[in-house]
């Protein structure tokens, strides 16, 4: 070592190189030192959320919160972006025809932001890739180490879209193209307690399908596929399509809505259709007698056979979780091993206004017990469907005319 010492020593050039190279690497160190002070602190002084595109569902759900916000309103560069209503939206045109209503939403735009967000400062970075696909990056930073802020943003924006997304019931159909759904319409939630049964009926079958959707593991401890059938039956206006779309509503389900008798249902179609019914949905299947009827006459416009309609029934099984509701105006035409146990679990009867109902939908009416107490005792129960009661109430100024409107039923335009 002292030998090599020495030989350094006598060399002035290559002593001069070492000290000219160590002067480099000492010069370029501090000429990033800046840079790493800077992400130094950016790392331990500094919390940021990011997020892009790439997840859509997430991303135009915090866009869609921006757009809420006061704070992002003072800002004076937006972009617009538009945040639609559905899964399924290809264009504009498309949304429009499947009920949905796509709305502009403003965000800040392309480049550095700074605001104040819950009295604290907030700057925010939008960039903007165009590749093979284009990539909308989304930066927040704020000081400090607590991420609470920021964390109640996400929070609150995901509170936001699920109470707008839950606010509405999507009702499904066949898609005349593929063997997919498409929405329909998207209408407004229906309160279960706006539909008006028989006492005791609406807790039975809303308990029953609680149950169900709480019962998972006890079906698999016993092996049972994991899916209930329900006939609702009775005369026409009884509330049986009206019951399933409140009871969709009360538990945030889809309803797939299919009719037997249509040309374009056929035997392989539909055990396709049923195994591509989405999570979290209620099969409709309406008027089934009609089915039954028609293929009694041999119309030639229903495509699909008894037995295609029994594998599908019986496929639906396969899938976890499916729930089918089968509606019917005259269950006497339909076969009995269509809905026997086992293809359906539960069957209700809805029938015309007895006493208890007259008085519960007078009464939504006519806030004065004594208005709908005189209502329901002035009509003979069992004459009139629920929804010519609601017809009449609906158009009634006060309890004598609802009482006339009701009197004479509009069914059968005869004094009852």
């Amino acid at each position: 070592m002292e030998s090599l010492l020495n030989l350094i020593n006598a060399n002035t050039l290559l002593t001069g190189g070492i000290a000219i190279t160590t002067l480099g690497v000492v010069a370029v160190w501090f000429r990033d030192l800046p840079t790493k002070i800077f992400h130094w602190g950016q790392r331990f002084f500094v919390t940021t959320l990011s997020f892009d595109s790439r997840d859509e569902l997430m991303f135009r759900t915090l866009v869609e919160y921006m757009h809420t916000q006061e704070a992002f309103s003072k800002i004076n560069h937006f972009t617009v972006r538009t945040v639609r209503q559905g899964s399924d939206y290809q264009d504009l045109a498309d949304e429009l025809n499947q009920g949905g209503k796509p709305q502009a939403y403003l965000s800040p735009g392309e480049g550095f932001h700074i605001f104040k967000l819950q009295n604290k400062w907030v700057w925010m970075t939008r960039e903007i890739q165009a590749n093979i696909t284009v990539l909308e990056k989304i930066t927040l930073s704020t000081l400090g180490r607590d991420k609470k802020l920021l964390q109640n943003f996400i929070q609150s924006a995901i509170d936001l879209r699920i109470t707008r997304e839950l606010d509405k019931i999507s009702i499904l159909i066949p898609s005349s193209y593929n063997n997919e759904w498409i929405r329909a319409k998207l209408g407004n939630n229906r309160k279960l307690s706006s539909i008006v049964l028989k006492k005791g009926q609406t807790e039975s079958i809303l308990a029953d399908l609680q149950q169900f959707f709480n019962a998972k593991k006890r079906y698999d401890e016993l092996g049972i596929p994991w899916r209930r059938g329900y006939l609702l039956y009775g005369p026409p206006g009884t509330g049986k399509t009206s019951l399933v779309t409140a009871l969709a509503s009360e538990l945030s389900l889809n309803v797939c809505a299919l009719s037997l008798a249509s040309p374009n249902i056929t035997d392989e179609r539909i055990g396709n259709l049923l195994s591509t019914v989405p999570p979290r949905s209620i099969i409709l299947l309406e008027d089934i007698d009609s089915f039954f009827r028609q293929r009694e006459k041999a119309d030639a416009s229903v495509k699909l056979s008894y037995s295609g309609f029994i594998n599908a029934l019986d496929g639906v099984a396969s899938h976890e979780g499916s729930v089918i509701f089968l509606t019917t105006n005259h269950p006497e035409h339909i076969d009995e091993a269509a809905i026997r146990s086992g293809r359906v679990d539960f069957r209700m009867e809805l029938t015309n206004c007895d006493h208890h109902q007259l008085y519960a939908m007078a009464h939504k009416f006519f806030e004065d017990e004594a208005s709908a107490q005189k209502i329901a005792n002035t009509i003979p129960p069992n004459k009139l469907s629920p929804a010519t009661v609601q017809e009449c109430l609906l158009k009634s100024k006060n309890t004598e005319e609802a009482i006339s409107y009701l009197t004479i039923s509009p069914e059968s335009d005869q004094r009852l």
